[in-house]
C-alpha cells in the first residue's frame, strides 16, 4: 500500500467516525431533552418517559459520544503525523502529490511555489503514472 492509499484511507476512516460523532451527539442531546421534559415525541403524540429512565439513556449516550471522540482524536492524530511527516517528502513527484492531495493545490497553484510551468508538472506527472487525483478521493 503507497502513502497516498494510506492517507487516503485514513481520511476517509476520520470522515465516517466524524458522521458517526455527529449522530451520537444528535442522540445525547435528544436523550438531553427527553430527561429535562419527561416526554419523547413518537408518531406525532407525546409518550411519557419516567427521568430515571432518561437519566440512563442520557448517560449511555454520553458515555458513547466521549468514546466515538477519543476515536476521532486518535485518527486525527495519526492524521496530522502523517501530515507531518509528509512535508518532509523530497522528489518532485512525492512534493506534488503531497501538495494536490492533503493541500488540495492544482499544478496551476502549485508550479509558482516549485519554479516549474503547470504544463512541465502535468506532463512529468503524466510520465510517472500518477493520474490525476479525482474529486471522489481527494482528503480533507
Amino acid at each position: 500500500m503507497s502513502w497516498k492509499e494510506s492517507y487516503n484511507d485514513i481520511c476517509s476512516e476520520l470522515r465516517i467516525v466524524q458522521i458517526h460523532e455527529m449522530e451520537i451527539r444528535r442522540r445525547v442531546e435528544l436523550a438531553h431533552s427527553v430527561m429535562s421534559s419527561g416526554k419523547i415525541q413518537s408518531s406525532g403524540s407525546y409518550c411519557h418517559i419516567p427521568f430515571d429512565k432518561g437519566v440512563e439513556k442520557f448517560n449511555e449516550a454520553v458515555i458513547e459520544l466521549e468514546i466515538v471522540q477519543l476515536e476521532v482524536d486518535r485518527i486525527q492524530g495519526i492524521k496530522n503525523a502523517m501530515e507531518q511527516e509528509m512535508v518532509k517528502f523530497e522528489g518532485l513527484a512525492n512534493v506534488v502529490m503531497y501538495k494536490r492531495i492533503v493541500e488540495n493545490k492544482t499544478y496551476r497553484d502549485m508550479a509558482p511555489e516549485l519554479g516549474y510551468s503547470e504544463g512541465y508538472l502535468r506532463r512529468y506527472m503524466s510520465q510517472r503514472g500518477n493520474k490525476e487525483v479525482t474529486q471522489s478521493t481527494k482528503a480533507s
